[in-house]
């Protein structure tokens, strides 16, 4: 659907971007008292925004005033307190985003080897498995923002191995926020390997783009236990790193699977992957829905903390990556484009942006910085209203990073820090 569509009398059918599903549908769609609107009425507009949010349809628009909720969490104790490293960069942006993509690539090929192993029935490589993490770790180490700026590309071909990656890569950054420093490098294979297991089912199950059978879902519960069984063959692994494996799935109320382990029975190193997982999986695209966008899912890890995920290591999590993850795309109330260049922790809606222009004359040799945590007053300051695509308006996200961040460096700036 280009549009929604409802009814005179305010019964909504469908919302934009939704498939038309049959012929039935069709033909209610061409019945007179049909209205077609890029706007519903305000009656409607909620129950939009729930259908597109349920379907995963990606929206320009994110949220109003009026629904806003509070992102950020107070501590609650599911998690022992730890003390956090303090994060600042050893290396230039510009300089270790190369570093770290071709890292990436490298990190991509270890992935799909260990797979490989598994399915031709070899032990895994846990040596290589952690000299990979460790190559990230001192990455994040020199520049976090470099090699999580890299964490927006995906593609449903290689959902497996990125999703193995990001989770790794998302799950160091949330232990080393949340205090876990010591722990992170066998956090981080954990994360790496978390899905090993599923390298044991059938190709076919984990490309099914409609809902599972029961017996389907029985078989995908597995992956977690057939996930230890083969790090535990392998040798070498830390105990951290099975805890993640083993754990992932595990929800505090005692919900999740394999083991039904709650509260205090899941450990830190399950805890912290399980958030990164969950985050990654729905923002990416899967066969059976699109991705959900990051301030969307974020709202809904904001809904379970304290119930199924750990309150202090969400808020955490939220403070690490932000509402609008580093290279995402967005719209400002004041028309302009702007390419999300740093977070700010402490305001999580309010990001240093580099300004691009507006949707008439996109600039991307010329970024701006602006800081939308700096601005005169909450009423004068501009904000995010909405995520664009960068591919579908033909924007090089990396270009600007790199060309907006090399003009400010060494120059006076109302960005502190933004090398």
């Amino acid at each position: 659907m280009p549009c929604h569509a409802f009814t005179r009398y305010g019964l909504l059918l469908l919302v934009r971007g939704e498939r038309i599903a049959s012929s039935t549908q069709l033909d209610r769609l061409l019945r007179a008292d049909v209205v077609f609107s890029d706007e519903p009425p305000e009656s409607l507009a909620r129950p939009v925004k729930q259908r597109q949010r349920d379907l995963g349809i990606r929206t320009g628009w994110l949220y109003d005033a009026e629904d806003d909720e509070e992102y950020l969490l107070e501590p609650s104790g599911e998690a022992p307190e730890q003390k956090a490293e303090t994060i600042e960069p050893t290396a230039p942006f510009v300089g270790e985003v190369v570093a770290a993509r071709s890292l990436r690539h490298a990190a991509m090929d270890q992935v799909a080897r260990l797979n490989e192993q598994v399915q031709s029935g070899e032990p895994i490589d846990v040596g290589a498995a952690r000299n990979t993490v460790g190559a990230i770790l001192e990455s994040l180490q020199r520049n976090e923002r470099a090699f999580a700026s890299l964490l927006r590309l995906r593609s449903l071909d290689t959902y497996t191995f990125t999703h193995s990656l990001n989770t790794s890569v998302l799950a160091i950054m949330l232990a080393r926020r949340s205090g876990f420093v010591e722990e992170m490098e066998e956090i981080g294979v954990g994360g790496l390997l978390h899905d090993i297991g599923k390298a044991r089912l059938p190709a076919e199950l984990l490309r099914k783009e409609g809902s599972l059978t029961p017996t389907e879902w029985d078989l995908m519960h597995q992956h977690p236990s057939l996930g230890v069984d083969i790090a535990t063959r392998a040798k070498g692994l830390p105990g951290r790193s099975l805890q993640a494996i083993s754990q992932h799935h595990e929800r505090l109320d005692g919900s999740g699977y394999p083991a039904h382990l709650s509260g205090i029975n899941i450990s830190p190193a399950g805890r912290i992957v399980a958030i990164a997982d969950v985050y990654d999986a729905m923002t990416s695209d899967r066969p059976y829905r699109h991705a959900i966008q990051p301030p969307d899912v974020m709202r809904e890890l904001s809904r379970e903390a304290g119930e199924l995920l750990d309150r202090r290591l969400v808020s955490a999590f939220i403070s690490a990556v932000g509402l609008f993850p580093i290279g995402s795309l967005v719209r400002l109330d004041s028309g302009e484009l702007a390419v999300v260049a740093k977070i700010n922790p402490q305001a999580v809606r309010k990001p240093v942006v580099l300004v691009i222009g507006d949707i008439n004359e996109i600039r991307t040799d010329k970024p701006r910085p602006l800081d939308l945590a700096r601005q005169p007053t909450p009423d004068t300051g501009r904000k995010i209203v909405g995520m664009e695509d960068a591919a579908t308006l033909g924007i090089d996200v990396d270009e600007c990073l790199t060309t907006g961040i090399e003009a400010v460096v060494g120059a006076a700036s109302d960005v502190d820090a933004l090398a």
